[in-house]
């Protein structure tokens, strides 16, 4: 077995992003930006009212009371979309709705709540500083600032902000094409009846699902029996993938092929087994620039495995700047006791007490419990020379 960091570091070791392309920002969402995006103009381009009212001189309205108001005379309505025509000079308003363009003259804008209108002229009961209810140009985003680096992930507001400095199109980076592979004899899709001794391809859809969150164009391309033939034939369905990823089959059985067969189809291997509970028995091997992951058959197993290994690969892939899970610090509700040997990526469910973050060790740690990844929240990373950790401790955790 070698140490989980040293395993990382060697499916890392030559990771590179893929080649970008161009995408609708509509179709963007969770894409990896590949380009930085700087503001031309500004945001929003021109002073404009933040209330309904009156866009006035500041200085006109000194003194204004509900006893002696100050009488200003309206030039024009101006709606949001549309330029004013005329300059507030001296004793004049406009009358301004919210987000449209502050006119000439103006410097700031008094809530129509302060205010009675007559036919072509305005009361106004209370004086403003100048500023007040004007949204400036550029508070949000001043000229040529970049407002999103190549690395960005792209969520709902980073759309919106794509948009706002006028870009309908973007490089975003390819996205990693994974092929799954589920394995064994015992296997059956869902949907089929079972048979004594055999359990439903629950690793195929949590693999699979896990692969389009990360981000990759996932492919799930069935149940490979325990022969080398029907092994050959899905991996050459998946030769145009960038990843292969395949559960069960690795550790050391009679009917664990999928080692044997890889290396035996000239694949070569990055690493076997590593230091962790669960996860042992995980194979990385690699042909070409094509990775290949054997994960163990065990649904926690392969879940856990996925996300410490392949997950950051796709990262990498993607052009992330953040690599893998991300990760925090929280305090252990109750004592854990563990044995040594192994890193230990524990489940369990992170919650807050008086804003302070506490997690709960789920008490079945079986890697066959696929319910504890139901109801987890995070992994928690107690080092393997670790024997025990009392309530209080403070340990690291890797979000789900």
């Amino acid at each position: 077995m070698i140490p989980f960091d040293e395993a990382l570091n060697l499916v890392l070791a030559e990771a590179r992003p893929l080649p970008s392309e161009s995408a609708a920002v509509l179709g963007c969402l969770g894409r990896v930006l590949r380009e930085d995006i700087q503001a031309r103009r500004p945001i929003p381009p021109f002073h404009r009212s933040a209330m309904d009212g009156y866009a006035v001189r500041a200085a006109d309205l000194a003194g204004a009371s509900r006893e002696r108001p100050a009488v200003l005379r309206v030039l024009e309505d101006v709606p949001a979309g549309y330029q004013p025509k005329k300059i507030v000079g001296p004793g004049r308003a406009t009358r301004i709705m919210t987000g449209a363009a502050l006119p000439k003259g103006a410097d700031a804008v008094v809530m129509v709540e302060n205010t009675e209108a007559a036919r072509d002229s305005v009361k106004i009961f209370k004086p403003v500083a100048a500023g007040e209810d004007v949204v400036p140009a550029g508070e949000d985003v001043p000229a040529g600032q970049v407002v999103m680096e190549a690395g960005t992930v792209i969520g709902p507001a980073e759309m919106g902000m794509l948009a706002a400095v006028g870009k309908s199109r973007v490089k975003v980076s390819r996205r990693p094409r994974v092929a799954v592979i589920s394995t064994g004899d015992e296997v059956i899709e869902p949907g089929r009846r079972l048979r004594a001794g055999q359990i439903r391809d629950a690793n195929g859809y949590s693999l699979f699902g896990l692969a389009q969150a990360a981000g990759a164009d996932a492919r799930f391309l069935g149940i490979a029996r325990d022969t080398k033939a029907k092994l050959l034939t899905k991996l050459r369905r998946g030769r145009s993938c960038e990843v292969v990823v395949l559960s069960g089959g690795v550790s050391v059985g009679d009917y664990d092929l999928v080692q044997d067969i890889l290396l035996a189809e000239g694949v070569k291997k990055i690493f076997w087994q590593v230091a962790i509970k669960p996860g042992k028995p995980t194979f990385v091997g690699r042909t070409g620039r094509q990775y290949l992951f054997g994960l163990p058959g065990n649904p926690v197993s392969c879940m856990v495995t996925f996300s410490l290994f392949v997950r950051p690969l796709l990262d990498a892939m993607l052009g992330k700047r953040e690599l893998g899970l991300p990760r925090g610090r929280a305090k252990l509700a109750e004592e854990v006791r563990l044995k040594t040997g192994r890193r230990h990526f524990l489940r369990g469910v992170l919650t807050y007490v008086d804003h302070e973050p506490r997690v709960s060790v789920l008490r079945d740690q079986h890697s066959g419990v696929l319910r504890s990844m139901v109801e987890a929240n995070v992994l928690v990373d107690v080092p393997g020379e670790v024997t025990g950790l009392p309530a209080g401790a403070e340990v690291e955790v890797w979000y789900l």
